[in-house]
């Protein structure tokens, strides 16, 4: 799993996204898409009722697999890039290959998907040609051009209809042409219904859920008002004051110009949220929410429905806020109900003190951000035998066992943990820490990090030592 070497836990969330991920190459090069979690085998073409005009979202629509007899416990693979670029050479020169990809469902296996291929005569080449690797040869109902076609007809269509999408795409792997809509729209549906039994898949929200587009920023509402805002500051941030001095200080670091204006400390306090957003995509704050022990701000981007710019920008608003809908301190505050992404720790200010009472004030020690969320969090340490946290890296200092053919881990969490299959070769000493990070969720997988590398490994079977 090589590498270039990044800095911070935002980093290793991308690495896990990039292992849970499928990657998908085909007959003309990289073809994008993404495989629904625990979803069955089965023929993707089938179109069940549902979604946007009788299409399915294209979440619930299945990746095409082989029978699941032809999966096996081993190999368990990282990242078989070699393999990959070896199979997809001859593969591409094959009569009816259509896509090739590596399934990180069924241990990162390769899948040959082909059409008007003899499937077992293909498999049976194969496995002479790899003995003993993860590779299953799929037949699919379409080919890239035939969903193309389908694809150039639909879009032609909806644009001709004045409707508005956010794109489209073909997804072999998975029978289907994907419509991505933004707002469903009466328009919409009545373009695609004349494209019923054709193989897609639609999503998009109703209009009566979509955001007021053309709506200007509010300057008060329930429990709050506007004091300044502006493309100023840092991204991903907010604060709070308590006092005319404390306002000042937050009102520069904000960006904002002139003095700020008064506010009226015994029933108010103010709170800075520096919001973040993707040119051509302006956004908007609608209000501020309480949940439980956490205040956060009821941001809004229009835009976000038919697709963003991946460049950050700030947009600051500061505002008063009235005591009486505060939550009782201590409490958090943060840009929205979702936690701060990895690295961005001053996302969320923690308040030591209740400021529900009126006139009430905070220091500047009682209102800071929440160290937990910092890079230089040191993850804890664990030992052979200790379980691992789901959720959280932990330390681990490595221990070479001389029984074994290849590097183990462990026990930890009830398991030994081996090297996967094809990946990076192991240079770590007896005596080195390591950093071991949960992998998307799975219980079966982990990262082993170094300061320069980083290695998958998986759980073997209970009772076992070694591979």
């Amino acid at each position: 799993m090589r590498k270039p070497r990044h800095r911070g836990l935002a980093d290793r969330a991308r690495v896990s996204v990039l292992l849970a991920g499928l990657l998908l190459v085909g007959a003309c090069g990289a073809v994008g898409g993404s495989v629904p979690g625990g979803t069955p085998s089965g023929d993707a073409s089938a179109v069940v009722a549902g979604g946007v005009a009788g299409f399915p979202s294209c979440a619930d629509v299945p990746q095409i697999r082989a029978d699941e007899a032809s999966y096996r416990p081993e190999p368990v693979y990282g990242n078989a890039e070699e393999l990959r670029q070896e199979v997809h050479a001859w593969a591409a020169a094959q009569p009816g290959f259509v896509e090739l990809g590596l399934d990180r469902e069924r241990n990162g296996w390769i899948t040959l998907w082909v059409k008007g291929a003899d499937v077992a005569a293909m498999q049976e080449h194969v496995g002479q040609r790899w003995p003993g690797e993860g590779i299953v040869v799929v037949e699919v109902p379409w080919t890239t051009g035939e969903l193309e076609a389908v694809r150039a007809e639909v879009d032609a269509a909806l644009r001709g209809a004045g409707v508005r999408t956010s794109g489209s795409g073909v997804s072999p792997h998975r029978g289907v042409v994907e419509i991505s809509l933004g707002v469903v729209t009466a328009e919409a549906e009545a373009v695609l219904a004349d494209f019923a039994g054709q193989p897609l898949c639609v999503d998009g929200i109703p209009a009566s859920q979509a955001p007021e587009a053309n709506k200007d920023q509010p300057t008060a509402g329930d429990g709050w008002r506007l004091l300044g805002e502006g493309l100023t500051g840092e991204t991903y941030r907010t604060s709070v004051a308590t006092t005319d001095d404390q306002l000042q200080q937050m009102w520069r670091t904000a960006g904002l110009e002139g003095d700020a204006p008064q506010v009226d400390w015994e029933a108010e306090v103010a709170v800075w949220f520096g919001a973040v957003y993707g040119s051509g995509c302006p956004v908007r704050m609608d209000g501020v929410v309480v949940a439980g022990d956490l205040l956060h701000a009821d941001l809004v981007v229009p835009g976000a429905l038919y697709g963003c710019n991946a460049d950050a920008n700030p947009h600051a608003f500061v505002v008063a806020v009235a005591r009486d809908v505060l939550p009782q301190g201590p409490f958090r505050v943060q840009l929205e109900a979702r936690d701060p992404y990895p690295g961005a720790p001053e996302e969320r200010t923690l308040v030591d003190v209740d400021l529900t009472r009126p006139g009430s004030t905070a220091t500047n020690e009682q209102v800071h951000t929440d160290a937990s969320l910092t890079d230089s969090a040191e993850p804890a340490l664990v030992v052979d035998g200790d379980e691992l946290p789901g959720d959280q890296p932990v330390r681990y200092i490595y221990r070479n066992n001389p029984v074994c053919d290849t590097p183990v881990l462990g026990p930890l969490d009830g398991s030994v943990w081996r090297l996967a299959d094809r990946e990076a070769p192991w240079d770590v000493q007896t005596g080195d820490e390591l950093t071991l990070y949960p992998l998307g969720g799975s219980d079966r997988e982990i990262v082993a990090s170094t300061p320069h590398m980083d290695w998958l490994f998986v759980r073997l079977p209970q009772g076992r030592a070694c591979p």
